[in-house]
């Protein structure tokens, strides 16, 4: 298979993801892949989270509400040696950049609804396999399309949420490679026991998961901080005290949403509910899609392995805060 590199889309600490044309040896379009691919890339040199990624993919890879992978090559481009896996290209961008196009309106309730439920199926796949994300957020979540012209505008049905970016996962089993001891994900929707401990649980997804519903329903950050505010205070406020981030008391709400936000953002992560658990509440109540039911006969065994794996959490919020500052991520 022959791709060549478009344009760039995005650049993180490591690597860059371009838009990528795939061909066969004789110019026609491959069958084995789509005719258009995001490519991800880091030099060769640096390739070991890359390398993870594209393991994790593949094992992930039964589930449609993944990012799907399709495989890897290396290739010499400015004199570099460059590593390139390829992805599902999303054409409908990330949850953030398009929360941020509704100018703080956020998105209709049903279309919350409709992502929410593709990403918690998501994650009751990778938490039955024994892995948690550890960096749920609106820039992780890509709006796959389907190509249906007549998409209802209320519901978009025909764009599918899929989760991406596992470069952070973690797996529950351990390993020498699994545990540096340093904080994963983004503070701004970590969960607090991920803040004070660096510990990741399943539960510490849904707590994240919460966030980014609540970013998605109102258009706004989920936590709110007078300035100037330094990371020690944004910290503390997440990881140790008692506030949760704040839920609108407004008609453009439901009560199932408040509920189910209520739902995630529990202190305890004992006491938090599962992605499995959360798949049964109404507010993501399951309607009739063709991917969902891919995934629904798994559903009950899944419930059973993550309820082993998350089975006697101890306590993880600790009395006194011990966070190296400099580790914090606001972006």
């Amino acid at each position: 298979m022959h791709w060549i590199r478009g344009e760039t889309l995005g650049r993180g600490g490591f690597a860059f993801v371009s838009k990528g044309i795939t061909q066969q040896e004789d110019g026609c379009l491959s069958t084995n892949i789509p005719p258009v691919v995001a490519v991800k890339s880091s030099k060769s040199s640096e390739s070991k989270d890359l390398v993870k990624e594209k393991k994790l993919l593949d094992l992930f890879n039964n589930c449609p509400f993944i990012i799907r992978c399709f495989g890897d090559d290396t290739t010499e481009e400015d004199g570099q040696e460059l590593y390139n896996i390829f992805l599902e290209y999303a054409s409908g961008g990330c949850l953030a950049d398009i929360i941020k196009s509704s100018a703080g309106k956020g998105m209709p309730e049903p279309v919350v609804k409709h992502h929410t439920r593709s990403v918690l199926m998501a994650l009751s796949h990778m938490h039955a396999l024994g892995y948690v994300h550890c960096d749920i957020k609106p820039h992780n979540i890509l709006i796959v399309k389907e190509g249906d012209e007549k998409k209802n505008v209320n519901t978009s049905v025909k764009d599918t949420a899929k989760l991406g970016d596992l470069g952070s996962a973690l797996s529950m089993r351990g390993g020498a490679d699994e545990s540096d001891g340093g904080f994963r994900g983004t503070v701004l929707y970590a969960a607090p026991e991920s803040i004070t401990n660096q510990t990741y649980v399943p539960q510490s997804d849904v707590w994240s998961l919460g966030c980014t519903v609540l970013f998605m329903l109102t258009g706004k950050s989920p936590w709110k901080f007078d300035n100037p505010t330094t990371a020690t205070d944004v910290m503390m406020t997440i990881g140790c005290s008692d506030q949760i981030p704040e839920i609108p008391k407004t008609k453009k709400i439901s009560k199932e949403a408040v509920d189910f936000l209520k739902k995630c953002f529990v202190k305890d992560p004992r006491s938090r509910c599962t992605a499995d658990i959360l798949l049964d509440h109404p507010f993501v109540k399951a309607r009739n899609s063709p991917l969902a039911a891919k995934c629904s006969s798994r559903h009950h065994h899944h419930r059973l392995i993550t309820s082993r794996l998350s089975h006697g959490i101890s306590s993880l919020i600790p009395s006194c805060f011990h966070f190296d500052v400099s580790a914090a991520v606001y972006t």
